[in-house]
């Protein structure tokens, strides 16, 4: 990289970074009393304190849940049609822990949990992605300068293990090691929408060791806790996930402030024919550019690996019918990706270019969509144009 361009990148990740700083110093309050920020964990908490106590059976019962979070931060009021507890039961092994002590305690230890996953993801790509001793301190910059980093750690989110499960995977399938990297990726099954476009892959390349992988480490979670939840908790939590497929504007779902397809269908169209319509051709020209994508020998070459892998990882945040800004933190491992050995530099500005587009959020024009998208749609093109001039 030419020294001029790293010290703009180094300036424009600063200047990132102080206004992530900005937005922490800012948050404080709410973070410490838990009434807009750090909700996300509280709902996580909610789940891992009924299990523990005795109410696993119950667990997706919304009234029952509003009845328990009520009492969790009484004497304050939880509106009807909060954000309710709806991740699967394969979350919970992670959240037991944590939910032990105090709903504070468990929010700070937490927020050390996930930084130790981001310390776990820095070094596995310092040391297995190809980028150079010279520009550790630069990734590691411009990943500190990643708003979606800061709004994960504030909201006490749980994509992070994604991230690093998706890691391990990359690390294990350019190896061989399919049985393993299945098992790492079944850290997806916590957020089924992001894992689905994956298995899809595994599927159509025959790739049946990484898929008996998926199903075992998937098993394995569920095996952990089933004996004290019952099997219906299943069922219950698969109705509560079809009911809240049609839900806008409540329980926590606001379709149009998300950053994928629906929320580019929505605002452009509405709710209506058209919008999902547009949704769903979205989707299938996704899932067509995925085919088109794969259809090269498995792990032929390594430039062209990592960047399938990539390009999965944005088609599945545009495909994924739920995704908020915390979610982007998967993001930072196509930025690894691009930077690695014999990458151009304009690719060290993904990330930054990226961090800024998540914070226009609110100052867009509703209607041209979520800036996001747009930026993922274009990284997009420019992948598929790379991979295509590949010999």
């Amino acid at each position: 990289m030419p020294g001029r361009i790293r010290w703009l990148l180094w300036l424009y990740c600063i200047l990132l970074l102080a206004i992530c700083l900005s937005i922490w110093i800012s948050l404080g309050p709410e973070l410490a009393t838990f009434r807009t920020f750090a909700w996300d964990f509280f709902i996580l908490y909610t789940g891992g304190r009924m299990v523990l106590e005795g109410q696993g059976e119950s667990l997706y019962d919304l009234p029952i849940q509003l009845e328990y979070q009520q009492r969790l931060i009484a004497p304050r009021r939880v509106a009807t049609g909060s954000l309710p507890f709806f991740y699967p039961p394969t979350i919970l092994p992670f959240l037991l822990p944590f939910s032990l002590g105090s709903l504070s305690l468990g929010y700070v230890l937490w927020l050390l949990f996930c930084l130790l996953l981001v310390a776990a993801f820095v070094f596995l790509v310092w040391r297995h992605l190809g980028i150079g001793r010279e520009y550790r301190g630069t990734f590691l910059l411009v990943l500190l300068a990643f708003y979606p980093l800061s709004n994960h750690l504030i909201q006490g989110q749980t994509s992070l293990l994604l991230l690093l499960g998706f890691t391990l995977a990359f690390l294990f399938l350019r190896k061989g090691h399919d049985l393993g990297a299945g098992l790492l990726l079944s850290l997806g099954s916590i957020k089924p929408q992001m894992i689905l476009p994956f298995l899809l892959v595994l599927l159509g390349k025959r790739r049946w060791r990484a898929l008996v992988g998926f199903l075992l480490g998937v098993g394995l979670l569920l095996g952990s806790l089933l004996p004290f939840l019952g099997v219906s908790v299943l069922e219950d939590y698969a109705l509560l996930t079809f009911h809240l497929l049609g839900v806008q504007d409540e329980y926590g779902l606001f379709p149009g402030s998300m950053n994928n397809w629906r929320a580019l269908s929505y605002r452009l169209l509405g709710f209506g024919l058209a919008g999902n319509g547009l949704w769903i051709g979205l989707s299938l020209l996704s899932l067509g550019l995925l085919a088109w994508i794969w259809r090269y020998p498995w792990a032929d070459h390594p430039r062209r690996f990592s960047l399938q892998f990539a390009t999965t990882i944005l088609l599945t945040t545009l495909l994924s019918p739920h995704l908020y800004l915390h979610d982007l933190v998967l993001w930072l491992l196509v930025g690894a990706f691009l930077v690695g050995k014999g990458s151009l530099w304009r690719w060290w500005f993904f990330l930054p270019l990226g961090s800024t587009a998540s914070l226009l959020g609110h100052l867009w024009p509703w209607a041209f969509g979520p800036p996001t998208v747009l930026f993922g749609t274009i990284t997009v093109v420019f992948l598929v144009k790379e991979m295509w001039e590949m010999p």
